[in-house]
């Protein structure tokens, strides 16, 4: 997904070899096997030492454990595939833009639609459900929240229900407040939230 957000600009992240951005040399089929290249290289290129990302690896780890309790044999697990991968793209781009492309979005939105579980909400999951969307849009009327963040909300609320999203939404505030104690950062640093909401999904999924 990393991949895809990088070189979405130019869209030649199919057909084209990765390389290293530092010395160009086209990575090798070993030089790319997800976290296990990262640790074997010790976070360095294999051909001009320079340093990887080290959030490139935490994102391939993140990812690996959310994919892997989906069954690829089932239509229910490559719909769950295509959600996640959506919202991993959107979380990525949200992680070094502050911002997103609504396109990486689309295809989960697409799904919560189709795949919605309306029937299934109970009526604290509407009175949750507005609120909510109340205070979401109280923040991003004052700018202290972007369009974004209530987006992936509705998204998950109507894929999962709005009870998993408050959960989700609960892993990633907490997650958070842990990440900028142990950073120490500039208190007006802008932090981005939707990784954070990714990685509450994960956890969300292997804590039921």
């Amino acid at each position: 997904m990393a991949v895809v957000f990088d070189r979405w600009e130019n869209r030649n992240f199919i057909f084209s070899r990765s390389y290293c951005k530092n010395c160009h040399f086209e990575l090798s089929l070993l030089d790319e096997i997800p976290l296990i290249s990262y640790l074997l290289l010790k976070g360095r290129c294999h051909y001009c030492k320079q340093s990887i990302p080290s959030e490139l690896f935490l994102f391939e780890l993140v990812g690996g454990f959310a994919f892997s309790l989906i069954d690829f044999s089932s239509i229910s697990g490559i719909t769950s595939s295509v959600f996640l991968s959506s919202l991993l793209l959107t979380a990525i781009a949200d992680f070094y833009e502050k911002e997103f492309d609504l396109f990486f979005l689309f295809p989960a939105i697409t799904i919560a639609i189709l795949e919605n579980k309306f029937s299934a909400f109970t009526t604290l999951d509407f009175i949750s459900l507005i609120l909510i969307i109340s205070i979401f849009s109280w923040n991003i009327f004052k700018h202290k929240m972007g369009l974004g963040d209530l987006l992936i909300y509705l998204t998950i609320a109507s894929y999962l229900t709005p009870s998993i999203a408050n959960i989700i939404f609960l892993f990633a505030c907490f997650s958070l407040l842990l990440f900028f104690v142990i950073e120490h950062k500039d208190s007006n640093y802008h932090y981005p939230f939707i990784p954070f909401i990714f990685l509450g999904l994960v956890l969300t999924q292997f804590s039921n």
